[in-house]
């Protein structure tokens, strides 16, 4: 619990007509106007009247009080606000320990060099983590100081890397400042409905954002594909398994195999709809990758050894989520708050356990999980059958529990990289061993962007290809809407990917036939990845001395702040 304290600062006090004119006078960007309070001080002759009781009004270009809060009741003594804490960023590792319905401590500063009117922020441990936004700071102070009010703890609300909304409720101490309560209660209101809405308009995802991020984002992408030299696009994909005499596998699976499998019938709509959200197996399209290494400058042993580290490993399924599914994904990712922002033009949101990002110590971003709903639930459940669909085996227990969506606005992606790295303990320890990993493309204009991106795959040992180009990988998959790629257990440990623009190859008229000019078409629309993930039941409770001890340089969620408005 936090009290006001007499400071006995040079400021008038709360019960003086200062500090309501003060609040008759607030600006849109929520500073009080000086000038205009120092000349109401007193009347037209300038004689001192704060003997006088006034009410101030509140500004025309304010909301008015009914649509922003309920009138106080009679007596009532208290009430709840939400306050804005700044400067998180300056105390990083206090911070950490700050989450959705965390404490916040409150104090008055009144020492502050910077700001007479600080109120500050404090962790459980009663480690500073920010201050109380300067606007709000202003209003408040004078009453803590004159023991008019008091400020309970605060619960963590939202929070983003350098903003923390609180939820606090204000006690009256002095019955005979009535009237000035109830004006703090009306006039913080008005603050907290600009700061809302002010928040609301920053927050939005929309085609202004899209222009911002991709300055220079496909250029970049777009120089990385001219270094290609295969074009990919040209080569075979593998079949999606071979019979034992090597013939391709057809497809879907005989009944008998998915009758073991306790699924439906291949053609049974109503049975893949209603529990995994998905086409009957009937209509899938399911591939192997397309195979890189004939075309790579490499001994005939380390393609070999490639072969051997990724035959049967990764695989393409296209046409395999129902249209009522694909609905559902895009209604989710654009309701409101729902993306939370990891840097760039990338954004993310994590249903069921924690992620990790990041592939090296001191760089890694902790995504907290959201609770699940129906239809996250049913993603996973999907993940888990086609999985199991593609390797006739399921994937490792529990299954997968976790979805995350990751949203790049025009970036291809992020370069050869490992969801899991066994000797990354704050990496990995969310998750299980030998995780599988199974991801759906979802393209918000894919009549134009399907098949402008590639996932490409490389062993992380003995594989060397000549030349420098990131596009000197053994396995690929050109990307689709709706597409699921899915990568076998066990294979993190032994393989990166990455997405990359795919490479386009023309013929340079006039030149000799080997010339080529390699280009890329970079995308008009966003791209979500929805990956599912296995996590450890007790995920959180694995991650609590990492968090301690600062192992992470962001924690994003679990809720989200920022809303998608691009059709």
């Amino acid at each position: 619990m936090s009290s006001g304290k007499n400071s006995g600062n040079k400021r008038k006090s709360f019960g003086g007509l200062g500090f309501l004119t003060a609040l008759e006078f607030m600006n849109d960007d929520g500073n009080s106007n000086a000038a205009a309070a120092e000349n109401s001080n007193g009347d037209d002759n300038g004689t001192n009247n704060t003997t006088r009781k006034q009410h101030p009004t509140v500004a025309k270009d304010t909301p008015s009080d009914r649509h922003v809060l309920k009138p106080m009741a009679p007596n009532q003594s208290s009430f709840t606000m939400n306050l804005t804490v700044r400067g998180l960023q300056f105390y990083k590792e206090n911070v950490l320990s700050i989450d959705i319905e965390s404490t916040v401590i409150l104090q008055r500063q009144s020492d502050n060099e910077h700001d007479e009117n600080a109120i500050a922020a404090y962790n459980g441990t009663r480690q500073q983590v920010g201050h109380v936004a300067k606007e709000q700071a202003a209003i408040l102070a004078s009453l803590m100081d004159d023991n008019i009010i008091k400020l309970e703890d605060g619960l963590v609300k939202e929070q983003t890397d350098t903003v923390s909304s609180i939820s606090v409720e204000v006690t009256l101490l002095n019955e005979d400042k009535r009237d000035d309560f109830e004006t703090l209660y009306q006039q913080i209101s008005v603050v907290t409905y600009k700061a809302k809405k002010e928040a609301k308009r920053s927050s939005i995802i929309d085609e202004a954002a899209v222009e911002e991020y991709a300055s220079g984002i496909t250029k970049q992408d777009s120089e990385t594909a001219a270094t290609c030299t295969i074009d990919i696009c040209q080569q075979p994909s593998l079949p999606w398994k071979k019979n034992e005499d090597g013939s391709a596998a057809s497809w879907p699976p005989a009944p008998e195999v998915l009758e073991k499998m306790c699924v439906g019938h291949a053609n049974d709509e109503a049975w893949w709809q209603e529990n995994a959200g998905l086409k009957p197996p009937s209509q899938w399209n399911v591939q192997g990758a397309i195979d890189l290494l004939p075309n790579l400058s490499m001994s005939r042993d380390q393609k070999a050894r490639a072969s051997d580290v990724l035959d049967n490993a990764v695989h393409g399924v296209t046409n395999v989520w129902s249209d009522e599914t694909l609905v559902g994904m895009r209604d989710l990712m654009h309701s409101e708050n729902f993306w939370s922002h990891r840097g760039a033009d990338a954004f993310i949101r994590s249903f069921g356990g924690p992620y990790v990002l990041g592939q090296q110590e001191g760089k890694l971003k902790l995504i907290k999980g959201s609770p699940h709903i129906p239809l996250t639930e049913k993603i996973c459940h999907g993940h888990n059958l086609v999985y199991m669909m593609v390797h006739f085996e399921e994937p490792p227990a529990p299954g997968f529990n976790t979805i995350i969506f990751g949203l790049n606005l025009r970036r291809s992606g992020f370069h050869y990289h490992q969801d899991t790295i066994a000797s990354l303990k704050p990496k990995n320890e969310p998750m299980i061993r030998n995780q599988p990993v199974v991801t759906t493309v979802y393209y918000q204009k894919p009549s134009v962007d399907d098949g402008k991106e590639l996932v490409l795959w490389k062993p992380l040992l003995n594989f060397k290809p000549k030349g420098d180009s990131l596009y000197l990988a053994a396995r690929g998959i050109r990307t689709t809407h709706g597409m699921i790629h899915v990568q076998r257990a066990g294979l993190q440990g032994h393989a990166q990917h990455g997405i990359f623009h795919t490479p386009l190859f023309s013929k340079n008229e006039g030149e000799d036939d080997d010339e080529y000019i390699v280009s890329s078409d970079p995308r008009r629309g966003y791209r979500v990845a929805i990956t599912a993930r296995i996590t450890h039941p007790d995920s959180e409770k694995r991650l609590d001395p990492f968090i301690k001890n600062s192992h992470y340089q962001k924690i994003i969620g679990p809720n989200g702040l920022s809303s998608l408005h691009l059709s």
